[in-house]
Parts: C-alpha cells; sequence; structure tokens
C-alpha cells in the first residue's frame, strides 16, 4: 500500500474529472474533445513510458560496462543491494540469487 500525497490526489482527482468530461463529451456527440483528452493521454504516457525506456538502457548500459571492465557485483553485493531496496514490490521483482 502507498501513501499518497495531497498533490497525488488532486492529480489523480483532475485526470479522473477530465476522463468524466471527456466521456461526457463523447456520449453528447463530440467527439474531437473526447479525442483532445484521450489524445493527450497518449502523450503523458509516451513521456513517461520514454522515460522509465531511458533509465532501463542506461542501467544496462552500466552493467555492461562493468562486464567490460571485467567487474560485476558478487553475491554478497548484489543480495545486500538487494535487501537495501526499499520498495517491496520492486524487491520481490529482483532475483533473489543473481544469475
Amino acid at each position: 500500500m502507498t501513501v499518497s500525497t495531497g498533490t497525488d490526489l488532486r492529480a489523480q482527482l483532475v485526470e479522473l474529472a477530465a476522463e468524466r468530461d471527456a466521456l461526457r463529451a463523447q456520449l453528447c456527440g463530440d467527439l474531437p474533445k473526447a479525442t483532445r483528452w484521450l489524445q493527450r493521454k497518449v502523450w503523458r504516457q509516451a513521456a513517461a513510458l520514454d522515460a522509465l525506456h531511458r533509465r532501463v538502457v542506461s542501467q544496462r548500459f552500466v552493467l555492461r560496462t562493468l562486464t567490460d571492465l571485467g567487474r560485476s557485483l558478487t553475491t554478497e553485493e548484489y543480495r545486500s543491494a538487494r535487501a537495501a531496496v526499499g520498495n517491496d514490490a520492486l524487491r520481490d521483482r529482483i532475483d533473489a540469487d543473481p544469475a
């Protein structure tokens, strides 16, 4: 369970209100208004996915560089780093033992 800040809750409320308005516009036959909202949502999601992709690419680059240098994490370093991850869900997605 995550704790939301007031800003997060306001952002969710604004998004839900915009979605409601778009659905109302669609029901009233105002497809351009509904389409504009959907397009903005797609752009936001594309930007978020791009940011995530850049992070993953950067992480892979670091791993390749470490491998090229002949250095990688020891099993103890790996387990210690995994244990330090604060997000339980993320920690569960990381393998318990390095491959």
